[in-house]
């Protein structure tokens, strides 16, 4: 009797033994999100991985948005994790950042605009806390001719010029302020932006097709009264491929306070 005893209580012992040595590996393992915004225009599609984590299932398409946010789970003592964009088929690598592990940052987001196997570079200006600053890159190797980029409200009848005279191909960033008719969430998300030749009102900046031009401002999280000044959005711009309205990408995080 005392035998099977002491048979029960070690293994009773072992387990809580086992247990504890669970609870250790779960409180020493964290995560943090890896998130990108941006557009593959190629043939080619792209796998992402962190160090030995690859994201198979999640290949970011040819000739498509991209739209890619995943955890990667560490332990406690790990100081940093490389994270790769490369081509599988040509093993051609497009993308490599160290991601710091050891400090309190749980969230990494990168812009990713790959054309034909060559990322483009965004590297927007530092935060200004008297206004705000909003970027474009517009996609359209047909014409050089400039670009304006107007915001109308179809409910008041009132726009403003988000950027004017934006060459394609090339960045151009402007100072923005919300204006009457845009100081509120609803008004700037109901509106509706156009892309137009410079100095016109009239004449669409892609293939002269109105369709083509426009999109509406929902979800371009453009500042109003109360998300104002001190914000930093670069935006990526092109006709949409299938013909329907302009798609503009976001290459900046989603903005949880909106």
């Amino acid at each position: 009797m005392i035998r099977r005893y002491v048979q029960v209580l070690a293994i009773a012992s072992l387990t809580i033994l086992a247990l504890a040595s669970c609870n250790k590996e779960i409180e020493t393992k964290k995560a943090v999100s890896v998130t990108f915004h941006g557009y593959n225009i190629s043939n080619m599609n792209m796998e992402v991985s962190v160090d030995t984590v690859l994201f198979d299932k999640d290949v970011l398409p040819e000739n498509k948005r991209i739209s890619f946010s995943k955890v990667y789970p560490y332990f406690g003592d790990k100081k940093e994790a490389i994270l790769r964009v490369k081509d599988p088929a040509s093993g051609k690598e497009l993308l490599q950042k160290t991601l710091p592990l050891s400090t309190s940052q749980l969230e990494f987001f990168f812009p990713l605009i790959n054309i034909n196997g060559s990322l483009l570079d965004v590297t927007p200006p530092g935060a200004n806390p008297a206004t705000n600053k909003l970027g474009f890159y517009i996609y359209y190797p047909e014409s050089n001719d400039p670009i304006d980029i107007l915001m109308y409200n179809p409910n008041t009848g009132q726009q403003v010029y988000l950027a004017q005279n934006v060459i394609p191909q090339t960045w151009v960033y402007t100072d923005y302020l919300p204006a009457e008719g845009f100081m509120n969430k609803n008004e700037v998300e109901s509106s509706t932006i156009y892309f137009l030749k410079a100095g016109t009102t009239d004449e669409w900046a892609f293939k002269n097709n109105e369709t083509l031009s426009k999109t509406g401002a929902f979800g371009w999280y453009i500042p109003y009264k109360k998300y104002n000044l001190n914000k930093v959005q670069p935006y990526f711009v092109q006709p949409h491929p299938q013909g329907w309205e302009a798609e503009g990408v976001q290459l900046f995080p989603i903005p949880k306070e909106y």
